[in-house]
C-alpha cells in the first residue's frame, strides 16, 4: 500500500478527531454551581444554536412557577417583562407545557417545539408571548429532578431555531446536555434556587436587593451592611440595571 499524501492524512485525522467543545461551554461547565456560570452558558446557547432569548423557570411543588434565568440578546427589556408577566400574572397556567412541567418524573427530559403546541395554545397567550415579542420558534426542555422540575426555553425571532434540531438524534443529545447543565448547576448550589434572578448579581447587590425585599429603607440597609447610604443607592441601581427593572415593585414582582 502506498504512502498517504498530505490531503489524505488531513482528511483521516479530521475524521478521527472529534470536535472540541467551545471555550464558552468549557467555562460554563467549570463554573457549575457558581454565579459565574450564567454568562458563558448563555453565550454558548447564543453562539452554538442561534438562541435569541433564553428563559429558565422552576416548579418545586407542581403548582407555583418561579423565575431562575432570563436573557434576550437583542432586547434586554423584553426578557424581563415576559418573565415578570409569566410568573406574577400566573400565565404559566395557560402554558401548553405546564402539565408536563408539573408531572415530569425525576431523571426524565421532555422536549417540545412551538409547532407541536399550536393547537393547544390560546390566542391571548400566543399574542402575549410569541406574536408581540416576535418569536417564530421555541424549543422547550423540561427536566425532572427530585427537588423540583426545570423549564428551559430557547427562542428565535428572525427564523426557526438551528436546523440541527430537526434531527431527533441531535435534539436528544443537545437537550440532554442543556438540561443536565441547568439542573446540576442549581443542585450543586441550592441557594441559587432561592435567589432566582438575583443570582445574576454580585454578592453586595444581592444583599441590598434581599434587604429591599424585606422592606428595609436605604438607611437601614446601610446600617445593616455597614456601608454608606450612597453605596446602597449605587448597588441598588446596578442591580436594577442588570435585572432590567426600575422600581421596588418590579423587584417584588420578579422575585415573587
Amino acid at each position: 500500500m502506498g504512502a498517504l499524501d498530505d490531503t489524505q492524512t488531513t482528511i483521516m485525522t479530521t475524521a478521527l478527531t472529534p470536535p472540541l467543545p467551545s471555550p464558552a461551554l468549557i467555562e460554563a461547565l467549570d463554573q457549575l454551581g457558581t454565579t459565574e456560570f450564567y454568562e458563558p452558558f448563555l453565550s454558548w446557547l447564543h453562539d452554538a444554536f442561534g438562541t435569541e432569548q433564553c428563559m429558565v423557570f422552576f416548579c418545586r411543588d407542581g403548582q407555583k412557577v418561579s423565575t431562575l434565568l432570563y436573557k434576550d440578546f437583542a432586547e434586554d427589556e423584553s426578557a424581563r417583562e415576559l418573565a415578570e408577566r409569566y410568573v406574577s400574572e400566573r400565565h404559566y397556567l395557560q402554558d401548553p407545557n405546564f402539565d408536563t412541567l408539573r408531572t415530569v418524573q425525576a431523571g426524565e427530559t421532555q422536549v417540545a417545539r412551538l409547532d407541536d403546541l399550536t393547537t393547544d395554545m390560546n390566542r391571548r397567550y400566543r399574542e402575549a408571548f410569541f406574536k408581540t415579542p416576535g418569536f417564530l420558534d421555541k424549543l422547550a426542555i423540561i427536566r425532572g429532578t427530585g427537588n423540583g422540575n426545570f423549564y428551559i426555553n430557547l427562542y428565535r425571532r428572525a427564523e426557526k431555531l438551528d436546523a440541527r434540531f430537526d434531527d431527533p438524534a441531535f435534539t436528544h443529545q443537545a437537550t440532554r446536555l442543556i438540561a443536565a447543565m441547568v439542573s446540576k448547576h442549581f443542585q450543586l448550589n441550592e441557594q441559587l434556587l432561592q435567589e432566582g434572578p438575583l443570582a445574576f448579581l454580585s454578592e453586595r447587590e444581592q444583599q441590598v436587593c434581599r434587604a429591599v425585599l424585606r422592606g428595609k429603607k436605604n438607611e437601614a440597609i446601610a446600617a445593616e451592611l455597614d456601608i454608606a447610604v450612597s453605596s446602597v443607592i449605587t448597588y441598588r441601581k446596578r442591580a436594577y440595571d442588570k435585572l432590567g427593572i426600575s422600581s421596588r415593585g418590579q423587584l417584588f414582582a420578579l422575585c415573587s
